[in-house]
C-alpha cells in the first residue's frame, strides 16, 4: 500500500506554516514531512514563514483577531517605550489596554473563535477534504481551541506538539484579573486536546512537565529534531582552525537572539584587539540583515547571509564552536524559558561543541550541563563574557573532540527525527 493511501488526511493549525527554512515550523514539517499534499490542509498566522514550495498551496492565512495581535505585539512594545520614558506613563497605557482591547478580547472569545471555525469548515467544504486527524502546534489560545474545535466537530483524533511557554505568556500579557480566567481557559482546552490526542509531545523535557503538571496527561519530550545533516557533508571539513570560528545559525530577533549577539560580537571583538584571535560567523535570513550588517567588525565579526539547509552541515563542520543565543532579560524569556533552541539539534548532529547564552534560567542550559554539550554563559557584563570566551577558547583540542563524539551520539538517541518523530508519524500513518 502506498504512503498516500495509508496516511490520515490531516488538518494542520499553527501560527507557523511547515516550513524548512523558517521560525517552529520546521519542527512540524521534519515531524510531517513526506506528507502528500493531498493529505494535508493547514491554516496558520505568521506571514513571513515560507511554506514549503510542495505544500504551498495547502495552505491558508486566517485573518488575525485585532483585539489578539494587539495583547501579543503592540502591547509589550508600547509599555516597554513607556516605561523606558518613565515608569507612571505605563499606568495609562495599561487602563487603555484593558478598557478598550483586553476586556472586549476575552468577553468576544467564543464569537471570535466561532468565526474561526465557520471559515476553517467552509474551506474544508470547498477543497472536498475529509479531514481524519488534526495536528496542533500552534502558539495561542485561539489556535489551541480552534484544533479542539475541529477535532470535537469532525469527531477526529489528534496529535500535539507543543513548541514553548506561550500560555504562560498570555497569561502575563493580560493581567492578573484577565489573565487567570484566560490561563483556566487554555488549561481547559489543553487538557482536552491531551485526552483527544494519539501522540502528546514537546519541544523539550523542560515543558513537557510543564504541559503535563496542567493537563494531568503525559506528554513525551520530542525535541526540536531534525534529519541527519551529515549525509552528503565534506568528511573532511572538521579540521580545526588556526583562528578558532564560532558560528552562529537562526534568527536575530533584536530583544532575543540579537540581543545577546550584539553583547557577544563586543566581546569577541574586543578579544581580538587584546591578542586573542577569535572570529564570530553569523548566518541569519534576510529580516535581519539589518542588524546583523551593523554588528559586523572587519577581522572580527561577519554576517555570512542566509544559508539554505543543504549547506549548514559544512557550514558547522568548518567551525570550532556553534552557539546559541537567548535574551539576558528574564521579562523577554517568558515564551522560550522551558524550550530547546531550534538549532540544538543541528549543532549536536554534526558533533561539535555548543555554546549556549542567554539568561540563567533557560532551560537550555540545563540541557547543555546536563548533557556536557559544551559549554554556557550566563552573565551578559562585557568583560564576563569575555572571561568565558577564553576559558572556552583554552579547551584542549582532546576534550573538544570528545565533547563532539558525544554530542553526536545524544543526536542519535533523542534529536533524530527518525526517532523522535516516530510516535506522531505513527498516529498520522505516516513510514516510520
Amino acid at each position: 500500500m502506498s504512503t498516500e493511501q495509508q496516511s490520515k488526511n490531516v488538518l494542520y493549525i499553527a501560527e507557523n506554516a511547515l516550513s524548512e527554512i523558517q521560525g517552529g515550523g520546521i519542527v512540524a514539517y521534519a515531524v510531517l514531512k513526506g506528507i502528500s499534499p493531498s493529505k494535508i490542509l493547514g491554516f496558520f498566522d505568521y506571514q513571513n514563514i515560507t511554506p514549503v514550495p510542495e505544500l504551498a498551496e495547502r495552505f491558508h492565512l486566517l485573518r488575525r483577531w485585532r483585539f489578539l495581535d494587539n495583547v501579543q505585539f503592540v502591547q509589550p512594545v508600547a509599555y516597554k517605550l513607556l516605561g523606558k520614558i518613565h515608569w507612571s506613563l505605563k499606568l495609562p497605557a495599561m487602563l487603555y489596554f484593558f478598557f478598550i482591547n483586553n476586556i472586549w478580547l476575552v468577553l468576544f472569545l467564543p464569537l471570535l473563535a466561532r468565526r474561526d471555525l465557520s471559515y476553517v469548515r467552509r474551506q474544508v467544504e470547498e477543497n472536498g477534504f475529509r479531514p481524519e486527524l488534526v495536528y496542533f502546534s500552534g502558539l495561542s489560545l485561539r489556535y489551541l481551541r480552534l484544533a479542539v474545535d475541529l477535532s470535537r466537530h469532525y469527531d477526529v483524533p489528534m496529535a500535539v506538539l507543543h513548541m514553548d511557554d506561550w500560555m504562560e505568556r498570555e497569561k502575563r500579557q493580560l493581567g492578573r484579573f484577565l489573565g487567570s480566567y484566560w490561563f483556566s481557559q487554555i488549561v481547559k482546552y489543553m487538557t482536552l486536546a491531551a485526552r483527544r490526542s494519539l501522540a502528546s509531545t514537546t519541544n523539550s523535557p523542560g515543558l513537557a512537565r510543564v504541559v503535563t503538571g496542567m493537563t494531568g496527561c503525559e506528554h513525551k519530550p520530542a525535541n526540536n529534531c531534525c534529519a541527519d545533516l551529515m549525509k552528503g557533508a565534506d568528511a573532511d571539513g572538521g579540521k580545526a582552525n588556526p583562528i578558532p570560528v564560532i558560528t552562529y545559525a537562526g534568527a536575530m530577533n533584536p530583544e532575543l537572539q540579537g540581543a545577546s549577539l550584539v553583547i557577544l560580537s563586543r566581546a569577541v571583538a574586543e578579544l581580538n584587539a587584546e591578542g586573542t584571535k577569535v572570529r564570530l560567523d553569523i548566518y541569519t535570513p534576510w529580516e535581519f540583515a539589518a542588524l546583523a550588517n551593523e554588528i559586523q567588525i572587519p577581522n572580527a565579526v561577519h554576517y555570512r547571509g542566509q544559508a539554505g539547509r543543504h549547506e549548514l552541515a559544512d557550514i558547522y563542520l568548518r567551525s570550532d564552536f556553534l552557539v546559541t543565543t537567548t535574551s539576558f532579560d528574564v521579562r523577554d524569556l517568558v515564551l522560550f524559558r522551558h524550550s530547546l533552541s531550534t538549532k540544538l539539534s543541528e549543532y549536536l548532529c554534526v558533533g561539535k561543541p555548543v555554546i549556549s547564552v542567554g539568561h540563567l534560567s533557560w532551560h537550555l542550559h540545563e540541557y547543555v550541563q546536563e548533557h556536557r554539550c559544551g559549554f554556557s554563559i550566563y552573565d551578559k557584563e562585557l568583560t564576563k563574557v569575555k572571561a568565558e570566551l577564553r576559558r572556552i577558547l583554552a579547551t584542549p583540542r582532546e576534550e573538544l573532540a570528545e565533547i563532539g563524539r558525544r554530542n553526536r551520539i545524544l543526536w542519535e538517541k533523542a534529536h533524530d527525527v527518525a526517532v523522535m518523530s516516530r510516535e506522531t508519524r505513527g498516529a498520522v500513518g505516516l513510514p516510520l
